[in-house]
């Protein structure tokens, strides 16, 4: 992710920019949440790939997340996910970056 660090305040809408391996999309896209520090989804979204997804280079994404902030607490998490069509566990990635929300 390009435009978020680690326990950055953001406002909604929160605008995702960044890079990912192709093998992280299926169809283009991949998997993106917001969750609160409870574990409470907030929202969830879909990043989509900006250029060709079939390779194993990077390819950039965007994604926007629209939330109601209905929590008891200021801190999330975003949640960035490989699209595992298989449901293999195995293959199943995430990234995670703690965020504050405004």
């Amino acid at each position: 992710v390009n435009n978020i660090k680690d326990n950055q305040t953001v406002t909604n809408p929160i605008i995702i920019k960044g890079k990912a391996r192709g093998n992280w999309f299926f169809e283009a896209t991949f998997p993106v949440e917001l969750v609160d520090t409870n574990g409470n989804t907030l929202a969830q979204t879909t990043a989509r790939a900006e250029s060709d997804w079939m390779t194993t280079d990077f390819v950039n994404f965007t994604a926007t997340i629209e939330y109601n902030k209905s929590t008891s607490t200021d801190h999330a998490l975003i949640v960035l996910s490989n699209d595992n069509p298989s449901g293999n566990p195995d293959f199943s990635q995430s990234i995670f970056i703690p965020v504050i929300l405004k």
